[in-house]
């Protein structure tokens, strides 16, 4: 938390100081950082347009391609089919932990 604290009064010490500048230095200030902040604008600008391109490129081709297919939502989707979860066929495995003693190998203990 002192971190967020320091960090906002050297914010504030910056801010103080920027108002402390003479009209001309921050107006040579604003014209040297507004690049910058233009940059940054037109970035995230380009990042949605990129996304909206992705998506009306990528929506269209999705329906298209699901259409030709035939599949109307009954895809894989890792669950069991059918009224019985539990398959018949499955292998029943008996399991039994074991807690760690001080007579393990080497290799388990570390050293």
């Amino acid at each position: 938390m002192s971190r967020v604290v320091r960090y906002y009064a050297r914010f504030r010490n910056v801010r103080g100081d920027l108002n402390g500048l003479p009209p001309w230095a921050r107006a040579v200030f604003i014209a040297v950082a507004l690049p910058g902040i233009v940059l940054v604008g037109l970035s995230i600008v380009a990042l949605i347009v990129s996304v909206v391109a992705l998506l009306f490129l990528a929506v269209p081709a999705y329906a298209f391609l699901r259409s030709i297919t035939g599949n109307n939502g009954k895809g894989e989707s890792g669950l069991v089919a059918g009224d019985n979860p539990w398959r018949p066929e499955a292998k029943h495995v008996d399991v039994k932990v074991r807690e760690r003693g001080d007579n393990a190998p080497d290799e388990v203990n570390g050293e």
